[in-house]
């Protein structure tokens, strides 16, 4: 369900206290259903008493629907943050229906001073008709707030309190991965290291049994020189 969107009709004070809106959402809902009764009441009874009460209860209900507004508007914010993408998307309808109930708060006692004027059968079956239509409207705009509260979690303390908790856990679990990542990188570290004093070692070994290998081929070669020497000497006597 789409509605157009209405500007909000004056904004609403921060200083609105929290979870105020159950508590006058009651009257708005309520007190439009008393007024009609009292209507039906009236049409049979024909008191001005009754009709002076209607004026007066209208009034009320008016104040009640800004009182509802603005303390819905308040809790909205509270709460909108927590709900799911979907509760979010009820929400901007719940919101954008208060808006409509807010500025047509004022037409069902038009219409009621319009039947003083147009004394009119007709008047006061459009007066009835548009006072029932709101009425319904009211109502629809209930169930829709008991839906967010019930099955989206709208404002719910037990709802807000697991919400802080998965993000403690998601703080912990984000703690606990920085720390392993660090162990990683520092055994990671060791074994570099150590790879590194391996390599070396060997490389040290291998030019150590080069360098044994040379100084061997020379030696051999000294001997060899030596004993041809010595053969030559023995020769040349030998002649003699």
């Amino acid at each position: 369900m789409t509605l157009p969107t209405l500007p909000l009709p004056f904004p609403v004070s921060e200083t609105v206290p929290v979870l105020l809106h159950p508590a006058v959402v009651h009257f708005a809902v309520v007190l439009p259903i008393v007024i009609l009764v009292i209507e039906l009441i009236n049409l049979v009874t024909k008191r001005k008493s009754l009709t002076i009460s209607v004026y007066i209860l209208f009034v009320m209900l008016i104040g009640f629907y800004v009182a509802t507004y603005g303390t819905g508007v308040i809790d909205g914010k509270n709460g909108g943050l927590l709900v799911s993408d979907e509760g979010l998307e009820q929400l901007k309808l719940h919101k954008n229906i208060g808006i409509y109930l807010l500025y047509l708060s004022g037409l069902p006692i038009l219409l009621k001073l319009l039947t003083l004027v147009v004394k009119k059968p007709w008047a006061k079956i459009v007066y009835l008709v548009a006072f029932v239509a709101i009425i319904g409207l009211t109502l629809f705009q209930a169930k829709e707030g008991g839906e967010l509260v019930y099955t989206y979690g709208l404002n719910v303390e037990a709802k807000v309190n697991l919400d802080d908790t998965v993000e403690e856990l998601q703080d912990e679990m984000d703690e606990l991965k920085e720390e392993y990542e660090e162990k990683i990188t520092a055994l990671q570290e060791k074994c570099d290291a150590l790879s590194t004093t391996t390599a070396s070692s060997e490389q040290n070994l291998s030019e150590n049994n080069t360098s044994s290998t040379v100084v061997s081929d020379v030696n051999t070669t000294q001997v060899m020189v030596k004993s041809d020497t010595n053969q030559t000497k023995t020769d040349t006597n030998t002649s003699k």
